[in-house]
């Protein structure tokens, strides 16, 4: 009899072993539409206090207020975009207005300075100056005969840039429709559990709402925050394309880890073009911000929703980047934050199970410390 239930045991353990193999596959499989409804549920994350606001908290109005938080952050990015791309347009446009004349002169300075060069050199260097100009001209024809697989190339970036506007529409898409019912997850899932444990279910799934909705808030509030500031200070020292070098460090704010490096290493490159020592004052602003950022931002916005060790931080980045790659990275630290939650809902309810105390975390001992208090219990 002991030896059917060993057998029982491990047969239960390998099928749901075989289970969990078989539904990580699917989900590997389903790998981009899962990437895109969580990029939908992100979007709808960070536009439901908008939304709510705009619609007065009146159920009736949520589809007005919605549609007005869509149409606020669209407005803003285009003229966010208007005013930091302009610049640069007018940068190129002028570009483009002076290059044939200063390729004109530059063509007369070095024909003239190749002829001179040319009768100064003995005969042997200079049979061997006439076959290296025959060998670049060759290459030159030979890039010329190719302009058509460079142009295929460039086609196929056409069509990658496709694909991700159409993923990012797919986005908005749902997260549209998750704003306009976005209980109706929620209900599905407690409708798939039974009704004794679904009491249970809506709290987890509540305290997992509550960690998603901190983390991807908090994260977007710090990256405006972290932008606005870059913007501003580089715009006082006068750094030449301050608005898009703000912008692109807010972006790279949302990528754990690894984002801050990002947006400092574009700044300051970019910054030492136009004088090293405003590089060094970004460097310093940077270095400034991202300690503020870290130390008093974050902990500010998320608050203890979202409170990870940062060397769990860490792991859970490197775990998520070498199964996933950039999708691992951005879904880490959110996954790992549901992990935590997952467990301290978990474990205090199965560890006098498994004979153990209940988890630190909630604050209960594992033996009383009153042993009056324990003999009162016990009658």
């Amino acid at each position: 009899m002991q030896r059917a239930d060993t057998l029982t045991r491990i047969g239960r353990f390998i099928i749901w072993c075989a289970l969990g193999i078989a539904l990580l596959w699917f989900l590997y499989k389903i790998r981009t539409v899962l990437v895109i409804l969580v990029a939908g549920a992100a979007i709808a994350y960070a536009l439901d206090p908008l939304a709510k606001r705009l619609s007065g908290n009146q159920p009736r109005f949520r589809p007005v207020g919605i549609a007005l938080a869509y149409l606020a952050v669209f407005a803003g990015l285009g003229l966010a975009g208007e005013l930091g791309f302009r610049p640069v347009v007018d940068d190129v446009r002028g570009f483009v207005t002076t290059l044939p004349a200063t390729v004109q002169h530059l063509d007369a300075w070095w024909l003239k300075t190749s002829v001179h060069l040319r009768e100064s050199l003995p005969p042997p260097v200079q049979a061997q100056l006439d076959q290296g100009t025959s060998n670049v001209a060759g290459r030159v024809q030979s890039l010329a005969s190719n302009v058509w697989a460079y142009l295929a190339g460039i086609a196929g970036l056409g069509q990658s840039f496709v694909l991700v506007l159409t993923a990012a529409s797919l986005a908005l898409v749902i997260s549209a429709l998750l704003l306009g019912d976005k209980s109706y997850f929620r209900r599905q899932a407690l409708w798939l559990i039974p009704t004794a444990s679904q009491a249970d279910a809506d709290t987890l799934i509540g305290e997992i709402d509550t960690v998603l909705a901190a983390y991807v808030r908090g994260q977007i509030v710090i990256a405006v925050v972290v932008g606005v500031i870059a913007t501003l200070a580089m715009a006082l020292l006068g750094v030449k394309y301050a608005l898009i070098l703000g912008l692109f460090t807010a972006v790279t704010q949302l990528i754990p880890m690894v984002g801050g490096a990002l947006g400092l290493i574009a700044s300051v490159a970019l910054t030492a073009l136009q004088s090293p020592w405003l590089a060094l004052a970004v460097l310093v602003l940077y270095m400034i911000l991202y300690q503020l950022s870290g130390n008093v931002l974050g902990p500010l916005v998320m608050g203890k929703a979202v409170a990870l060790h940062p060397l769990i931080v860490l792991l859970a980045t490197m775990v998520g980047t070498v199964l996933g790659g950039v999708v691992g990275l951005l879904l880490s630290v959110p996954i790992a934050g549901v992990l935590k939650v997952i467990w301290n809902f978990f474990y205090p309810r199965l560890a006098p199970q498994w004979g153990i105390g209940p988890s630190p975390a909630h604050g209960v001992p594992a033996t009383p410390a009153d042993p009056a208090a324990a003999s009162s219990r016990k009658r």
